[in-house]
């Protein structure tokens, strides 16, 4: 193991300090446009359990006029009214809710859930997330790679890609906490690998379940333990034979996995009646028909056009085999049936976002790869460094460029084309017929053709 120095440490507390500073400047939270859109039904149910005590939201339907909008609810089978999202957002807010609910209850605010309190809870709650996900990523590249190369990891992560938006502008949405969760789960793997003790076990298992909770279709991650240390066939074998000396401490960990979910399924429960419910209607996955492609390479939501320094972290696989042998099928594997699986959603571009938002959870494993191709790169020659961090500076600079154009719409949420990309490039200002250069999706009718085209295949 490198020896540790204080560098990632003061990096980790810069990086949260500027991070935190740029999210008080662009002070999104003011105008309690925090709980919005998706957030609504990450969040109800908090001010549901504590502030209404009816998880039923029964409720709604006695609300003044000026709640509406800000719980969302459809109807089950049996005319309850149910939520759309999982509660893992709720469970990771709770103490930050109830510290905003006790506050608001001594101050001129309304202790309803939705005034300016909660919206700075959460805003905090992002922004302590993104912390204690660096800190665990620190600890887990320290097992491997140089404090510089950590230290240029963790700036690239939070300021060269969409993290930094969605940990403190939009801090509402799910991902700075499935980050944070990837990097514990990625630390943790790594010990259950050297040690395959109860405790670890255990750990593998509330983490497993607090993922699935904040967003089931990540379950995938268990592909990582299951992988690490697997890198040929005298691996794999040696790998069976480790889980199989080790049963009874992954059924565990499964078990503890399932108790954790269990408040989901408990929540299904007593509202719909099933234990497993469906809560997204005609909204679903079309695996026969991937947009991979565009997912990855469109102008509408292209990760690697939006976040083009995880170009650096795929090339890091090269090096990474030879660096890491242990982490390169469970990271590359994860990373191709993530990438199928999520943009095998009918809304592959995930509707109004920055950036291809639904793969900021994947950087926590990325980490690896980029770490890898950093630490090739401070080996090479002073010129060779120095181009390269210019080329690390400019993407930095691109990105936090391209965020304030999203914020002021100059970058559209949703309706991006080739034309309008390059017609407002590194542009302050709104060019000339803007609006005739946008392609804007029709939802509803991306949903029909999907559905028609798995019907003739059928």
């Amino acid at each position: 193991m490198i020896k540790t120095t204080i560098y990632p440490k003061i990096s980790i507390f810069l990086i949260v300090i500027v991070a935190g500073w740029y999210g008080i400047k662009v002070a999104k939270w003011r105008t309690n446009e925090i709980i919005n859109h998706d957030v609504v039904s990450y969040y109800a149910y908090l001010p549901a359990a504590f502030i209404y005590h009816d998880l039923s939201f029964e409720f709604t339907s006695s609300l003044p006029e000026d709640f509406e909008g800000r719980i969302w609810t459809h109807s089950a089978e049996n005319g309850n009214q149910v939520q759309k999202m999982t509660l893992g957002n709720s469970l990771l807010w709770t103490p930050f809710f109830l510290a905003a609910h006790g506050y608001a209850h001594f101050s001129e605010y309304k202790a309803d859930g939705y005034t300016l309190p909660y919206s700075i809870a959460i805003f905090i709650a992002g922004l302590f997330y993104l912390a204690v996900g660096l800190i665990f990523l620190n600890k887990t590249l320290k097992f491997y790679f140089s404090d510089l190369t950590i230290a240029l990891v963790m700036i690239l992560l939070v300021f060269g890609t969409n993290l930094l938006h969605y940990a403190v502008i939009e801090p509402g949405m799910s991902h700075v906490y499935s980050f944070c969760l990837f990097s514990i789960y990625l630390f943790v793997t790594i010990k259950w690998s050297t040690t395959p003790s109860w405790s670890n076990s255990i750990k593998l298992g509330l983490l497993t379940g607090l993922i699935i909770l904040v967003r089931p279709s990540n379950i995938i991650v268990v592909l990582v333990p299951l992988l690490w240390g697997v890198n040929g066939i005298k691996s794999f074998k040696a790998k069976l034979q480790i889980i199989f000396k080790n049963r009874f401490r992954i059924i565990s960990a499964a078990l503890i996995a399932l108790l954790v979910f269990g408040l989901q399924i408990i929540y299904w429960k007593s509202v719909t009646g099933d234990l497993l419910y469906y809560s997204y209607g005609d909204e679903g996955f079309f695996f026969l028909h991937p947009h991979i492609l565009d997912g990855l390479f469109s102008y509408r939501k292209g990760w690697l056009v939006y976040t083009p320094v995880m170009l650096f972290a795929l090339f890091g696989f090269w090096y990474l085999r030879k660096q890491i042998p242990a982490s390169i099928a469970p990271v590359l594997i994860f990373l191709i049936i993530n990438i199928y699986l999520v943009f095998s959603w009918w809304c592959w571009w995930y509707g109004g976002s920055y950036g291809a938002r639904i793969l900021v959870e994947s950087y926590a494993f990325l980490s690896l790869p980029l770490a890898a191709v950093i630490q090739k790169i401070s080996e090479k020659r002073r010129i060779k460094r120095s181009i390269f961090i210019i080329i690390f500076g400019t993407l930095i600079w691109v990105n936090l460029f391209q965020m304030r154009q999203y914020r002021i719409s100059l970058l559209h949420w949703d309706s991006m084309s080739k034309k309008a990309y390059w017609g407002i490039f590194l542009k302050g200002y709104f060019p000339d017929k803007y609006q005739e250069m946008l392609v804007t999706p029709d939802y509803e009718k991306e949903k029909r053709r999907r559905d028609e085209k798995v019907r003739r295949k059928r």
